[in-house]
This record gives C-alpha cells, sequence and structure tokens, in this order.
C-alpha cells in the first residue's frame, strides 16, 4: 500500500502526496504537479537521454538534497554535518559560507492557483533562506548543466506558489533573490535567476 504524506500549509490548506507515485491531492482532487506544467510548456529536457542513466542521476540528486536537509536538521540540534558524498560536503565547505546562506526551511509542499484562487499545481520548494541577509528562494541541482530558461520558469513558479501558499509574506519580503545551487563533482556554486512579472506566471493559468 503507497504510503501517504499529509501536509498543511500555511494557508490551511491540506494536501496529500503519494510518494511512490508523485501524486498530489486536494480533497481527494488530483492536481497535476508544477513540473508538469513546466513540460508542457517547454517539452522533456530529457528526452534524449536513456532512462536507466536518467534514473540513477535523479535517484543520485535526490539523495544529495535528503542528505543536506538532514545534516542541515543536525546542525540546528548542534551536531556537526559530516558526509562523504562531495556534492554535500562541498555545499557546506564552500556554497553556505561563501553566499553567506541562512537555511529558513526545507522541502515544503506548495500550492499554486489560478486568478480565481482556485488550485492549479502542486510542488515541493527546495529552500527558503537568507542569502546575504535577503530572502532567497533556491533550487538544487547536481547535473552536469543548468537549462538557464527551464529553471528561472522553476523557480518563478516556485515562488509565486509559496507565495499564495503563505510560506512568504509579499507585505514584508516584497522582494527576493531567486537562484539554483549548482552541486556537480567540483562545481559548487550559487546561480541567480531573473525574478519575472505576473504576466509570465499568467501564461500558465490560461
Amino acid at each position: 500500500m503507497s504510503k501517504v504524506e499529509h501536509h498543511l500549509l500555511p494557508n490551511g490548506v491540506e494536501v496529500d502526496y503519494i510518494d511512490e507515485t508523485h501524486e498530489y491531492f486536494i480533497n481527494g482532487i488530483k492536481y497535476p504537479s508544477i513540473t508538469e506544467l513546466l513540460k508542457n510548456k517547454f517539452g522533456n529536457q530529457y528526452n534524449n537521454v536513456n532512462p536507466e542513466i536518467l534514473k540513477r542521476s535523479s535517484e543520485y540528486g535526490t539523495q544529495v538534497h535528503k542528505e543536506i536537509q538532514s545534516l542541515i536538521e543536525m546542525r540546528d540540534a548542534g551536531i556537526e554535518p559530516f558526509s562523504e558524498i562531495q556534492e554535500v560536503c562541498n555545499y557546506f565547505t564552500y556554497v553556505e559560507p561563501i553566499y553567506n546562506i541562512q537555511p529558513i526551511i526545507l522541502e515544503k509542499v506548495v500550492v499554486l492557483y489560478d486568478q480565481n484562487n482556485k488550485p492549479l499545481a502542486c510542488g515541493r520548494m527546495d529552500m527558503l533562506c537568507f542569502i546575504n541577509n535577503s530572502l532567497g528562494l533556491v533550487d538544487f541541482k547536481t547535473t552536469s548543466s543548468i537549462n538557464r530558461k527551464y529553471v528561472t520558469a522553476q523557480l518563478n513558479l516556485y515562488y509565486k506558489a509559496a507565495c499564495q501558499s503563505g510560506y512568504i509574506d509579499t507585505d514584508i519580503y516584497y522582494d527576493i533573490q531567486l537562484g539554483v545551487i549548482h552541486l556537480s563533482g567540483t562545481t559548487a556554486k550559487l546561480i541567480p535567476m531573473s525574478k519575472l512579472s505576473d504576466e509570465f506566471y499568467l501564461t500558465f493559468v490560461n
């Protein structure tokens, strides 16, 4: 039997997530993921990649992200982070101190709404943090290269959904930094991404 995760969002909405099938439900109704919205607009950026290689790459990326999250939580409890995974070590050794990143929350389910405040899609933002004392929303990537157009769209939809879901008070944080934390082999850096206008968001609504 598939395990169901229950998530209560700051705006009071409850979302059920089935990890095995990557499906999101609100009040028993299934909604597409934000990734599906992006695929519908941009196509599958990994069409030419061997499915087995893609599967291993995705699993490794998930492992890196989960270990970073776990070690951040352990550090908050007073335990010094340690990992044998190079990309994880590089995050703590280089990315956090160089870019002055202070994690706030990680791996939170968000809901994207249309203009009539009806759910449109669901997803998970990777990390809300402070970057040099300014609020930032970042996504972890372990691929060898970054598709800037796709990732810019992805981050902007996550930002919109995070605001609508109650994670970001836009009256206080009217400006926010978006970026990708790129961890691949010896690569360890924060890549800033552009914040787009609502006109961009509306292309996914209409």
